[in-house]
């Protein structure tokens, strides 16, 4: 059986299993509210397609002991690639979501035939030096900071000309020959985290990505929460509406440079960012309201379990915004004693440079095999 012949039950019950690694069948009986028959049948699926295997039965309660199911991680590998306005990352992902290997892959003006073709350069040469076949991977995702106008179709920044209006699944797969996965890079970078960041303690959580832009992606009970475009999650249009300039990293470059840091670009400032430069201080007097008033925003739109602040925003520089957040309505008579719950205010763990190749290369194994 071919992994991509599985039911649909049975790629249920294999995201399931990739989230443990290991987890025996009664856990699967609970998590999943299927009858053991049903688990009995897609692990027996999966296991004939390669994707699982069967271990040890442990013990379970009263009853007899349970069969222990692994996830096999070298049956399938994934590519992820982002590229934003300055950079471009790709990393191969392997069945059980971990980084097998990566490369930056930035190139001068980012043109896109030659940055696909070193992506699938990267993952055919990683794969073959430890012994896996090719047809082992299942296609590439492409995470690119823009907006989408069509199906796999968006609208970057003009330094991403090449990128512009391009339906890139279809480019790409054609230029390839391989299944093409395609997002925005703040709904992959909320996917990546979820998948080894903070964003695995929670079922429902935005992550809120600042770059040289500013976007945020969700998940809600563990889904990608898209919109009708793809574009849910384009929150850089909320500040002017309310006559504020988003907090992104061309501000805080441009205000370092104000106080004489001179930087080369957003790599070179968050390569070698110094809490301490002059110029931070101001920054962060200039826009912490900006992220109380979005945080809040998002707070009581959403209802998620927890807000992230991730992106390529230093992490140090994270924690002290997340720490200063306002909440205006503490200040407030508590309605009979009690408020709405409180949201968690979180920042990301995964490196800035790595969450949206991981998102990406996530989405292709959700696509062909999980969804």
């Amino acid at each position: 059986m071919k992994a991509g012949e599985i039911s649909a039950r049975s790629r249920s019950v294999l995201a399931a299993i990739r989230r443990h690694g290991s987890v025996s069948r009664s856990v699967l009986i609970h998590e999943r509210g299927l009858s053991g028959t049903a688990i009995f049948r897609a692990t027996e699926e999966l296991e004939a397609a390669g994707l699982v295997r069967a271990g040890d039965s442990v013990a379970a309660g009263r009853g007899q002991p349970s069969t222990t199911i692994h996830i096999e991680p070298d049956a399938a590998f994934a590519l992820g690639l982002s590229v934003m306005t300055d950079r471009a990352d790709v990393v191969l992902l392997d069945l059980a979501g971990a980084i097998r290997a990566r490369c930056e892959v930035t190139m001068p003006g980012m043109p896109r035939a030659a940055l696909l073709d070193a992506a699938a350069s990267f993952g055919a040469n990683t794969l073959s030096s430890i012994g896996i076949a090719p047809g082992r991977l299942k296609g590439l995702g492409i995470a690119v900071a823009g907006y989408f106008v069509a199906t796999d179709t968006v609208n970057p920044g003009e330094e991403l000309e090449d990128w512009a209006l391009v339906d890139l699944h279809a480019a790409a797969s054609r230029q390839l020959s391989l299944p093409v996965a395609v997002e925005n890079i703040a709904s992959a970078a909320v996917l990546g985290e979820r998948l080894l960041g903070v964003g695995s303690r929670y079922a429902s959580c935005c992550y809120v990505n600042v770059a040289a832009g500013f976007g945020a992606g969700v998940i809600v009970d563990g889904a990608l929460m898209r919109g009708r475009h793809g574009n849910a999650g384009e929150i850089a249009p909320l500040f002017p509406l309310v006559g504020r300039i988003p907090p992104n990293l061309q501000t805080l470059r441009a205000c370092l440079a104000d106080h004489g840091v001179a930087t080369t670009g957003i790599a070179d400032m968050v390569a070698r960012f110094d809490p301490a430069w002059p110029g931070v201080e101001a920054w962060l007097a200039a826009h912490q309201a900006s992220f109380s008033y979005l945080f809040g925003a998002l707070r009581y739109t959403l209802d998620c379990e927890a807000l992230i602040l991730g992106g390529r925003l230093p992490r140090v520089l994270a924690r002290r915004i997340v720490e200063a957040v306002d909440w205006p309505e503490e200040r407030l008579p508590a309605r009979r004693g009690r408020r709405a719950p409180a949201t968690v205010l979180d920042v990301a763990a995964l490196e800035p440079d790595l969450a949206g190749p991981l998102g990406a290369a996530s989405l292709v194994f959700h696509r062909t095999l999980f969804d």
